[in-house]
């Protein structure tokens, strides 16, 4: 799936201005019209390599039903749980309540995945996977063929 976050009007993303929080859905430029600041939508994007996912205005959750969204759209993620679970192995029990984060370049396509989804709109198609991916023998979480390890469980790709 393409999805670009730079095409005008801008998508409705749920965006806001940094500045003044104007809502950004709409409109032919990246600037605000409230307030002047002019943004890059690359700015929108937390910091961060594997930035934590903003949706509706709070920090996305590991929900069984986001998990398989993802999965279904082949978008690797990662869970990120508190110092304290994490210390105690408490993935399991936690289950719907850890913070989830995906790779920079994936974040708008979650976004407007996670959009549609909540307004119950068409989501796009599928893209089959191709003779490259590969399921982890260990885990049997389905991986794009760049990956060589594991997303999920870091096993290294059988030859």
């Amino acid at each position: 799936m393409t999805f670009d976050p730079d095409q005008l009007p801008i998508p409705d993303l749920g965006l806001r201005c940094r500045r003044c929080g104007y809502g950004l859905a709409g409109l032919p430029r990246h600037q605000c019209p409230e307030c002047g600041q002019t943004f890059t939508m690359d700015e929108m994007v937390p910091p961060g390599d594997f930035p934590i996912v903003i949706f509706n205005g709070g920090e996305l959750r590991g929900k069984p039903e986001v998990l398989d969204l993802l999965r279904q759209y082949h978008i690797p993620f990662i869970e990120i749980l508190g110092p304290a679970e994490a210390m105690y192995g408490m993935v399991e029990t936690l289950r719907g309540r850890t913070r989830i984060a995906v790779p920079r370049a994936s974040y708008f396509e979650v976004i407007d995945l996670l959009r549609r989804q909540a307004l119950a709109e068409p989501l796009p198609p599928i893209e089959e996977t191709t003779a490259n991916d590969w399921t982890c023998p260990s885990c049997q979480e389905e991986n794009p063929g760049t990956f060589d390890v594991c997303w999920s469980c870091e096993t290294a790709r059988p030859a």
